[in-house]
């Protein structure tokens, strides 16, 4: 079973949207830092596009801090 892939307009279930890939080498395994956007309260943040998908934002949802992007 190949990964799923991620992409710039994704949304998470918790309504957290990937912006953007940067640059930036991410802390997880062959991971970038990606650009993500709360859609509930706007908090601008990144993570690694791995655990993208179970992302809470730190400022509204009690998630992670987020990594420097």
């Amino acid at each position: 079973m190949a990964a799923s892939k991620v992409q710039a307009g994704d949304e998470n279930p918790n309504r957290q949207k990937l912006v953007g890939k940067t640059k930036k080498p991410g802390t997880d395994h062959l991971q970038y830092v990606w650009h993500l956007r709360c859609d509930v309260c706007g908090m601008e943040y990144g993570a690694n596009g791995s655990d993208f998908h179970h992302r809470k934002c730190p400022a509204c949802q009690g998630g992670k801090p987020g990594l420097e992007f």
